[in-house]
């Protein structure tokens, strides 16, 4: 094998971006499964040579690439060195970490909060004020409603910051419930060749700990396949579509247990002219779903579905080559208002043509849980009315970078058993 601090590769994955801090461009690594624990910033000239980190090239053939640009031998050592100390080599150094931070997860009982003190408040009190203020931004026609029966919602997973209107809205609907279970949907934004991922962890919050319910999950699992149910379970660690519904859960209703489900992309089913439930692991995973839920449902569970999930995400951060303006994200809008519409009007399949006709070209990270939702609800024999509380974009022009989202409630109308 080649010396890997010889011959240098960048481990995967890793997200690296430019930021601006203080008004200096920064290149930043970071790694969206947690097992290097801090970001790290570089000056923005050595991303040429960190994309030479491919495994292939050694050091010195690196250096001579761009020696003629007056850089010097040992920066490029010194370069390996710094990103083999904070783990975005591919190396022992990064494969033993990987190994112990997966095998600490793997025997906890429970999924530790990776966004308290991050993206919320870290301390009990100052997070329920943070709480109470988003669900305040409801307006008064949408806060007067929750006293209605609900049967799912729709929230964001954007960060609170920018989604804390849209976050207000839905959740307000949640006052007083009396849920005893949440299905707990998200978006899994890291890949995995499995479609579903579940986790039998609880959740922990600074409200104190989210209960997974362990029959279901286990119910669940059995009825799927263990294997492949729980082979990316990892994936759960960081991931913040579910985490960014914890909060609200724990505190607008303490009481509730949640059964945590995220779910893959859909992206190899688009071209094929078939729809998900023409894919065995699709609809193995929605059978053994609906199996789970009526057993629930048989034994007393008042449920509630609940989906974490974002719209489009468009601009030059997400590889686009035009220009974001006021024209084109009116013309996002628009788009995002039909496929609003099709969950509406209950119509998986025409949700699924509407992101197959231009092969998702808003990257639509919440479609296939929307997806599964209409799927699950529909095999159900659950009629239900929706309401769109609130729809926005959050637009940043100097990064190029916009994703859109929404807030949705589902309620009952006439109750089908199957």
């Amino acid at each position: 094998m080649k010396d890997p601090l010889r011959y240098p590769k960048l481990r995967w994955p890793i997200d690296i971006r430019f930021e601006k801090i203080e008004q200096q461009q920064i290149l930043v690594l970071s790694c969206p499964l947690g097992i290097s624990p801090a970001p790290l910033g570089l000056v923005p000239a050595v991303a040429p040579i960190i994309s030479c980190f491919e495994g292939q090239l050694s050091t010195s053939e690196i250096w001579q690439r761009f020696a003629e640009h007056g850089l010097k031998e040992h920066v490029v050592g010194e370069l390996v060195t710094l990103l083999d100390k904070h783990l975005f080599l591919e190396s022992p150094n990064f494969t033993s970490a990987e190994q112990l931070v997966r095998s600490q997860f793997a025997t906890s009982p429970t999924r530790p909060a990776a966004l308290a003190g991050l993206g919320y408040a870290a301390k009990a009190a100052e997070l329920e004020s943070e709480l109470s203020s988003y669900l305040a931004l409801a307006p008064a026609a949408i806060q007067s409603q929750t006293t209605k029966a609900l049967l799912g919602l729709m929230a964001p997973h954007i960060d609170y910051h920018r989604g804390k209107a849209a976050y207000g809205a839905a959740y307000t609907q949640l006052r007083g419930a009396n849920h005893t279970l949440y299905i707990l949907m998200g978006t899994a934004h890291q890949y995995s060749p499995h479609l579903f991922h579940l986790t039998n962890k609880s959740f922990e919050s600074p409200l104190g700990l989210l209960p997974t319910n362990q029959a279901f999950m286990q119910k669940l699992a059995l009825e799927y396949g263990k294997d492949r149910a729980l082979a990316d379970e990892f994936l759960h660690k960081r991931e913040h579509s579910l985490e960014l519904q914890v909060p609200f859960l724990r505190y607008l209703n303490k009481g509730a247990e949640i059964a945590p489900i995220l779910v893959g992309s859909f992206h190899h089913m688009l071209g094929s002219g078939r729809y998900p439930e023409q894919f065995e692991p699709y609809d193995a995973f929605v059978t053994a779903l609906v199996a789970s839920t009526r057993a629930a449902l048989n034994q007393g569970a008042s449920i509630c579905f609940l989906a974490g999930v974002d719209m489009a995400h468009v601009g030059r951060s997400f590889g686009d080559k035009e220009d974001l303006s006021s024209n084109f994200m009116e013309a996002m809008e628009e788009r995002d208002r039909i496929y609003l519409r099709h969950i509406e009007r209950h119509d998986k399949h025409a949700l699924f043509q509407h992101i197959a006709e231009d092969k998702d070209r808003r990257r639509i990270c919440g479609f296939p849980t929307m997806y599964t939702l209409l799927d699950l609800l529909d095999r159900l024999g659950l009629r239900y009315g929706t309401q769109l509380f609130d729809y926005r974009q959050a637009i940043d022009y100097d990064r190029q970078c916009a994703v859109t989202f929404a807030g949705m409630g589902f309620y009952p109308t006439i109750i089908h058993p199957q």
